[in-house]
């Protein structure tokens, strides 16, 4: 009796980082040819690049336990990022043709990005006149990631109420 019970257990724990395996895994592979969410470009028109080193990142950044992952592209010559969301391929493009916060619809001014796993991060807050007003603090409830240049500063990206929002970062 015991011994049956010491396999069902083995069995269990085999299986369950089987599991555990097949979903890391499965967000290591590049996307399928799709629409992304809100961008009328097909996926087939993109490319992952070498502009950003890693090419690409991975965390879950949606806070649904599952590993995304978000791929430097160039589409139609304009540089961006494609994120995909483990657990449902969703895809979403920033730059690339889609304008995104302040950093346009071309990101060939981002030089390097990084994972942000800090709870809170503090956004640059501008006057109306575009002067630095102060800045505030903004809670993170799950990873997000840096864009930007060493020099001039730029934005964490990170999913908030549904969607990925920009939080600009020191100038």
């Amino acid at each position: 009796m015991i011994k049956k019970s010491l396999c069902f257990i083995a069995l269990g724990a085999l299986l369950s980082c089987e599991q555990q395996e097949n979903k890391i895994e499965a967000a290591k592979t590049e996307a399928e040819p799709t629409k992304m969410e809100g961008s009328t470009e097909a996926m087939a028109s993109d490319k992952v690049a070498s502009w950003l080193n890693p090419k690409y990142i991975s965390a879950d950044f949606n806070g649904d336990g599952y590993i995304d992952t978000a791929f430097a592209v160039i589409i139609n010559d304009k540089k961006g990022i494609r994120i995909k969301h483990g657990n449902t391929n969703k895809e979403y493009l920033i730059g690339a043709g889609n304008d995104f916060g302040n950093g346009g619809d071309d990101f060939d001014w981002v030089k390097n990005w990084n994972i942000v796993t800090d709870s809170v991060t503090y956004e640059v807050t501008f006057m109306e006149n575009g002067d630095i007003d102060g800045g505030k603090e903004v809670k993170l409830k799950n990873p997000a990631f840096y864009i930007g240049t060493e020099e001039e500063g730029g934005a964490t990206v990170a999913w908030k109420e549904g969607k990925y929002v920009w939080i600009h970062q020191a100038d």
